[in-house]
């Protein structure tokens, strides 16, 4: 196993503040004595060790701390705009991860606060401390994609026997009507970053991404969207939100985006994420585009294996659905922030537009493709 890159973890500094602009001075961070005030809530002996951890969203901070009784990540949950929706929201999350748990699913263990449960709600923010896990990314391994879909049914089957909670929020980007408004936000955010060239090519790319959700939501009508049952998911099940042991999945983290969608759209979302060809590199348009079929074929197999939901029912669904989560996933911190994650937006979209292209261009060989492996 491969120890976890050296580059995500960072002693924290006094004397240096990120450069103004920079990603980084974007990026959430504690304070010494918020540190202090935060960890006498909880019991873990002395902390020998602080390191900022950098990965997941910016918006949230987190530490990786080494103390008497283990290795923790302590994390300080993204601001909404309101607390007590915030709250009721985490609460959920923490009640769904022990639902996994039970299910089968492999999830970072929950730390208990000295004074019970495991939601600390201090100074109107709320923080949350997990056990560590060793793991590292997904490596695109088959049998890694196998492993996923093979949870992805377990969740999902532990989850259906769950009332639908009243502080998870509904819908997603199965809902063509939001995702076009934040494809919107994203191009007037955007505009005024670009130089007239870049404009050109955000223009032309968020003008065929529009026209491609306008058919996805003709064709997602006509093949029975409306059908399909709402439940609990995830809400952001991929290979971020995965730690492994070889083709072991150690651990499903990162539950805040849970929420009552279309297990439809979790599966079609997973099933792209985990097939994906990997994208790398500063140039979005260098990327390779396009998905793995093997590792599709695997995730498919692997969800198949104890399926929470009639895979050959939802096949042809999957492509459009693919679709429409790539689009909300490029649109979303573009409209928030002007770029992806530091990648500017015309070459992002660019590379967006094409790999929905691809997968327009592949539809029935796609939903095929599911239908043999769910046979």
């Amino acid at each position: 196993m491969q120890p976890e890159p050296p580059d995500h973890f960072h002693a924290p500094r006094k004397d240096a503040k990120p450069e103004a602009g920079t990603r980084e001075s974007s990026r959430e961070r504690f304070s010494a004595r918020e540190i202090a005030q935060v960890m006498s809530h909880f019991d873990i002996g002395v902390i020998r060790e602080i390191r900022e951890y950098r990965r997941g969203s910016r918006r949230a901070a987190k530490l990786k701390l080494v103390a008497a009784r283990g290795e923790f990540l302590l994390k300080r949950r993204a601001a909404g705009r309101f607390l007590d929706s915030d709250r009721g929201r985490a609460a959920a999350s923490h009640k769904l991860q022990h639902i996994a748990s039970r299910g089968g699913v492999p999830v970072a263990s929950l730390v208990a606060l000295k004074s019970g449960g495991s939601l600390l709600d201090f100074g109107g923010r709320l923080y949350e401390l997990y056990s560590w896990i060793p793991g590292t990314r997904y490596a695109r391994h088959a049998e890694q994609a196998r492993a996923a879909g093979i949870a992805l049914a377990r969740m999902h089957g532990a989850f259906a026997g769950v009332e639908l909670l009243e502080d998870l929020p509904l819908g997603g980007f199965s809902e063509p009507e939001p995702v076009r408004a934040m494809l919107e936000q994203a191009r007037e955010k955007a505009l005024p970053r670009c130089d007239a060239a870049a404009q050109e090519m955000l223009v032309a790319s968020v003008e065929l991404l529009l026209s491609y959700l306008h058919l996805g939501e003709s064709k997602l009508n006509a093949k029975g969207i409306a059908l399909q049952r709402t439940a609990i998911c995830h809400g952001d099940f991929h290979p971020g939100t995965t730690l492994w042991y070889g083709d072991t999945l150690g651990a499903v983290i990162d539950f805040d985006s849970a929420r009552h969608e279309s297990v439809a759209a979790e599966i079609a979302n997973a099933c792209l994420q985990f097939s994906v060809k990997h994208r790398q590199g500063d140039n979005p348009l260098d990327w390779p585009v396009g998905l793995d079929p093997e590792n599709l074929r695997a995730f498919i197999a692997g969800y198949a294996a104890a399926p929470a939901i009639k895979l050959r029912e939802i096949a042809p669904l999957v492509p459009w659905l693919m679709m429409s989560a790539i689009i909300a996933e490029a649109a979303s911190p573009i409209a928030r922030d002007g770029d992806f994650a530091g990648i500017p937006p015309a070459p992002f979209l660019r590379a967006t537009a094409n790999l929905v292209d691809w997968i327009a261009q592949r539809t029935r060989a796609v939903s095929s493709l599911i239908e043999q492996e769910a046979s």
